[in-house]
């Protein structure tokens, strides 16, 4: 290599090492500034040190105030009054557009504009508290079922009945069955498909889910509940009436005047793989 071909890539060498730097170091000057209108968490500290002490236990301890809230400059000048999103003064309709921000990536949110709750004008702060660095899982105000309960008393009232799903017992949570962020399905179930309804029930019955040569048409089309209540019941099989043969009517009339149960004879409700009747 001659002489004149070394210093030219030498020279190279070293502009491109000058420029590197400069990038570097402007994008670090350029990292150092603040956007305009935001001050920073430590300015909202001098005003909130309470919360800003419980921020610090929060998961979401790392994030900016103004991530939330917006930029604060205004806010912090005239004072602590207005200019900045304060939950407290939105609706459910503006609240969860905040917190969706950065949790909408999660596959069980997507469905949330369109949930029981947001609809009901119930918002993400009213089940999670944000500030205050709370034990409870996922930041909960209270833990399930209680928190459940504070809206739905008319559910509560149904775990109390002679037989039940046990909730109150803690085998079983709300959000076992439920996703409270919404889902396509009835009751806001957790999971089901286009062939079987109440998939969700099939977690910890599966015995009842076949597939069957004979199906019960009503489990497949209507779903469990067209025979069953899921909280609680005064029949032992958490019926919607207080006799099987009182259900069985609902469909089937009453074809003969046996005295027995009908499942005493129709042992294989559910379906069968041998008996179109379900005798066995």
């Amino acid at each position: 290599m001659s002489r004149g071909k070394a210093w030219m890539i030498l020279v190279i060498a070293i502009v491109a090492i000058v420029l590197l730097v400069n990038v570097a170091s402007f994008g670090q000057e350029k990292g150092k500034v603040k956007k305009e209108g935001y001050v920073g968490s430590e300015t909202c500290e001098g005003c909130h040190p309470d919360v800003f002490t419980a921020f610090k236990k929060d998961p979401h301890w790392g994030k900016e105030c103004e991530s939330c809230h917006g930029p604060g400059e205004k806010h912090a000048e005239a004072e602590g009054k207005g200019f900045i999103f304060s939950f407290k003064d939105k609706n459910a309709a503006a609240r969860p557009d905040v917190c969706l921000q950065c949790h909408e990536k999660i596959k069980t949110f997507f469905q949330f504009g369109r949930s029981v709750h947001k609809l009901s004008a119930v918002g993400c702060t009213n089940c999670h508290g944000v500030h205050e660095g709370r034990a409870t899982e996922h930041l909960l105000i209270k833990n399930d079922p209680d928190l459940c309960f504070s809206c739905h008393g008319d559910v509560k009232s149904k775990f109390y009945l002679s037989h039940n799903h046990r909730v109150l017992q803690g085998a079983l949570r709300c959000v076992d069955c439920h996703t409270p962020h919404g889902s396509r399905n009835r009751a806001s179930l957790r999971k089901t498909n286009t062939t079987v309804k109440y998939e969700v029930c099939f977690n910890c019955h599966p015995e009842k889910r076949g597939p069957w040569v004979y199906e019960h048409l009503t489990q497949k089309v209507e779903g469990c509940s067209m025979c069953h209540v899921p909280h609680g019941s005064p029949n032992k099989f958490l019926l919607n009436f207080r006799s099987a043969r009182e259900v069985c009517s609902q469909c089937h009339g009453i074809p003969h005047f046996a005295t027995a149960s009908c499942i005493n004879c129709h042992t294989q409700i559910h379906g069968s793989n041998f008996s179109s009747r379900f005798l066995q």
